[in-house]
């Protein structure tokens, strides 16, 4: 349990959680009330954008390789631009990933190591990781749970226009580019599908989590 040799010390302590789904199917809203329930949770897209702030090694790289084109007014790294040079170019977005996926992964690590050193007062002895890209890279096998989360695709797309404001072929394009939900879902511990209502979402998270507390309860009891 746990994998210390991905996660030092941390994995000893610690029942790790992985959190994975495509683009639209709600991970953000499950990162919410997972968060409401007391769970920690580390959000891999929102590492990813501090460690690429102006003054970290990471921009430093990212400018380097990919040019000014990539700044904004402020000198800060314009996601959207970055991703338009990448995408569709295996070449160009396995180079972006060998310079941000050791900076996000390194961080994360920190964040479960802290949260693993201030255990106590009736904690869970658990972290989830929510990441996108957990199955496309091949890393699923460092989780003691892996939480795949499913939505069909008309569904991902109407989030996808009304919250992004994606034409339908640009959402569609970027749901087909990842891996499909049946990958994910032959490597999961558990699947949720987000199909149904928020309050339907939310049952089936209070489940989860109640899940997650009693796996990790066992492991580290």
């Amino acid at each position: 349990m746990g994998h210390p040799e991905v996660w030092g010390p941390a994995g000893e302590r610690l029942t790790i959680v992985g959190l994975t789904g495509g683009i639209a199917s709600g991970k953000t809203e499950v990162d919410r009330e997972l968060l409401r329930l007391g769970a920690f949770v580390v959000d891999a897209d929102q590492v990813a954008r501090e460690v690429v702030l102006s003054g970290t090694p990471t921009h430093q790289k990212l400018v380097q390789e990919f040019g000014d084109r990539i700044l904004d007014s402020r000198g800060d790294i314009d996601r959207a631009a970055l991703a338009a040079l990448v995408f569709g170019k295996p070449d160009r977005l396995q180079l972006l990933n060998s310079i941000t996926h050791p900076a996000i992964f390194s961080e994360m690590v920190k964040r479960v190591t802290s949260y693993a050193d201030g255990l106590g007062g009736g904690k869970v002895p658990a972290a989830v990781l929510d990441a996108a890209l957990i199955v496309d890279t091949g890393v699923s096998g460092v989780f003691d749970v892996l939480v795949v989360l499913t939505a069909d695709e008309d569904a991902r797309v109407k989030r996808l226009v009304e919250s992004r404001k994606m034409i339908e072929d640009e959402a569609r394009s970027r749901i087909a580019s990842q891996v499909p939900d049946p990958k994910r879902v032959e490597m999961a511990d558990i699947v949720i599908e987000n199909n149904g209502t928020l309050e339907d979402l939310h049952l089936r998270v209070q489940e989860l989590w109640q899940e997650i507390a009693r796996r990790a309860a066992t492991a580290y009891s």
